[in-house]
């Protein structure tokens, strides 16, 4: 009888500590607003401003149709190199998606248009965004091309 009293008691001291501990949700406006961030400094050629976006975290990944890469270092070598040729990304708000992963991760999913040397391409973007002490930092990068239509 007294160990089912300690069971019960104990049950409902970690539920009501589970209730009273307050759950954040995914701050969406936040995380438009690295977005944002993210594609104007890709857009202005700014390295350094892409840098401080980026995850410096060994789990990092950036896929191009065709082209892998698992480091920062590596991402940023590889926009050195694009950034000496004229592009531009402009998101298409109106597919602007946020997914909480849980309370310090989110997922985006943005169609984008691509222009650069008299071509557009269509591209699906999804980017993985973690939330560190310095703030959200995008730990993953997908561009996955679409047909255009």
């Amino acid at each position: 009888m007294r160990s089912h009293l300690f069971s019960v008691v104990m049950g409902l001291t970690i539920a009501g500590a589970l209730a009273a501990s307050p759950v954040r949700a995914v701050p969406n406006d936040e995380i438009r607003r690295v977005f944002s961030q993210f594609i104007a400094v890709q857009n202005a050629h700014d390295i350094d401003g892409v840098r401080k976006i980026l995850s410096d975290s060994p789990d990092f990944l950036w896929i191009l149709p065709g082209h892998v890469v698992r480091d920062q270092r590596a991402a940023l070598d590889g926009l050195r190199e694009l950034f000496k040729t004229k592009w531009h990304v402009d998101p298409d708000w109106s597919t602007f998606q946020v997914q909480g992963l849980d309370v310090s991760s989110a997922e985006i999913f943005v169609r984008v248009s691509i222009s650069g040397d008299a071509r557009i391409r269509i591209a699906q973007l999804n980017l993985v965004l973690v939330d560190t002490p310095r703030g959200w930092r995008v730990l993953s990068v997908v561009f996955s091309d679409l047909p255009r239509t």
